[in-house]
């Protein structure tokens, strides 16, 4: 019973570590391994204040209305290193049109 405290704490202080805001403009990327035949499409961003890069799911990033070139801050999870799961996003600047 005297360890249920401590591991509820260690659960909840690991659940709000994980979860990260990151603020920058969304890169598409694909990317292909020529030996599986394996095609990667995602987002990146370059968070504005660390520097550090994240990626998203294309598919993720669409159903949120994400496109390429906006300025954006997310809200949510990382996972795999760098990979990142969307919780919240904003729209910061749209895409102008060129």
């Amino acid at each position: 019973m005297k360890n249920l405290p401590l591991a509820l704490l260690l659960a909840l202080s690991s659940s709000a570590i994980a979860e990260e805001t990151v603020t920058g403009v969304l890169e598409e990327e694909i990317s292909e391994n020529f030996q599986t035949g394996e095609v990667d499409h995602r987002f990146s961003v370059k968070d504005e204040t660390t520097g550090d890069y994240y990626f998203i799911d294309a598919k993720e990033a669409k159903n949120k209305g994400m496109q390429s070139g906006e300025r954006v801050r997310i809200h949510g999870e990382r996972e795999n290193k760098r990979r990142f799961r969307i919780r919240e996003s904003q729209r910061l600047e749209l895409r102008r049109e060129e």
